[in-house]
């Protein structure tokens, strides 16, 4: 009997090889198109929904979130026109255009105290219109990707990175607030996904920039580190069978060891502008699956499709001898992206996976898709 892509992926997730290497055009539960390509998709396809149209080997279910006080915007002062308002009340803005980083607006910036951070209301947990969506995907052989938080990244969102990072140093007990504010959230949100059945509960917390992290490894051992083991251990408790994603970009290789010692079962991305994936899966992919990432900065914007189906076929002979490795972009794929570039991608992955079937090596790129 053939194996399902659920029964593939939780071999990998749980140490094993896999029987072929997963991908997926989304970063986990996040949606991988920005929203141009996800118009160049649907025009090119007539389809709506990228992860059915590629195959890729899960499907992604999240709860939805909202604001749980009466006024968002009563939390700022001025904002520029088209500013809209997330769970938190963090304020977006991109300037009238699509598929940009967002200036954001901290509703936190101003607090003077830990009672301030206090009052800010958590984020309400919307119930899912449609409950049984997790079983039909499963039934039907996939896993399910859900979304379920943030710890560092929402932290500084809330506060402004600037003063979040200073309170680190000289206000520990600000910082200490203003994490735990999001660390209780973030483990509402994560039991609230894994009682709805979802596999894998997928974590962003950016703490890297592409020459180092944002912030000494060693606040983030202290600080952070701390939050995150409490956030997963909740889960284990409850919910021992589901397994966890976590998305940190930059480079980062000073707390991958971290990483693992928390007990992630996917680290998301090797970043290829700056971390090796070759060096980081001979040191930790036993013990933890790695995404082998195609640039969303480089390779994909601005490499052809037999770049990328070159790079898909480096990342893979790396990993050839135990498949432990999910086949990822490296980040949303972005509006000047060729879309020859996505197909390419997609059929390269697939590629893979035929070949592990088969135990054939193949030359040709011309998989159907439906």
């Amino acid at each position: 009997m053939m194996t399902t892509p659920r029964e593939n992926l939780r071999k990998l997730l749980d140490g094993g090889s896999p029987a072929w290497s997963p991908f997926s055009v989304d970063v986990g539960a996040s949606p991988g198109f920005t929203e141009p390509v996800l118009r160049r998709f649907r025009e090119a396809t007539g389809d709506d929904d990228p992860a059915a149209y590629f195959d890729a080997d899960w499907r992604v279910f999240s709860l939805a979130c909202r604001f749980g006080g009466q006024d968002p915007a009563a939390l700022h002062g001025e904002v520029e026109p088209g500013t809209w308002f997330d769970e938190w009340g963090i304020g977006h803005w991109a300037g009238g255009l699509e598929g940009t980083l967002e200036q954001n607006y901290p509703p936190l910036a101003a607090a003077a105290s830990v009672s301030a951070v206090d009052a800010l209301p958590l984020p309400a947990i919307d119930t899912p219109a449609d409950r049984t969506a997790v079983e039909r995907f499963q039934a039907a052989g996939y896993p399910v990707f859900g979304y379920a938080g943030s710890i560092y990244e929402w932290a500084w969102w809330l506060r402004g990175m600037e003063q979040f990072l200073m309170d680190l140093v000289s206000d520990p007990a600000m910082a200490e607030a203003t994490l735990g504010k999001v660390e209780e959230h973030t483990t509402r949100l994560a039991l609230a996904t894994a009682a709805a059945g979802v596999d894998v509960l997928c974590f962003y917390d950016d703490a890297g920039m592409q020459r180092g992290m944002q912030l000494a490894p060693a606040l983030w051992q202290r600080f952070v580190k701390p939050a995150w083991q409490r956030v997963l251990d909740a889960v284990r408790t409850r919910f021992p069978d589901v397994r966890f994603f976590f998305h940190c970009c930059g480079k980062i290789d000073s707390i991958v060891a971290d990483v693992v010692e928390l007990g992630f079962h996917v680290l998301h991305p090797i970043q290829p502008e700056c971390m090796d994936f070759a060096e980081i899966h001979r040191q930790v992919g036993r013990r933890i699956a790695l995404a082998a990432t195609i640039s969303a900065q480089r390779t994909f914007p601005f490499g052809s499709p037999d770049d990328v189906r070159r790079e898909v076929r480096r990342l893979a002979d790396i990993v050839a001898g135990d498949r432990r490795a999910i086949f990822l972009p490296s980040n949303r794929i972005q509006p000047e992206t060729p879309w020859d570039n996505i197909v390419a991608f997609a059929d390269a992955c697939r590629q893979l996976r035929e070949e592990s079937r088969t135990g054939v090596r193949l030359t040709e790129f011309n998989f159907g898709r439906r």
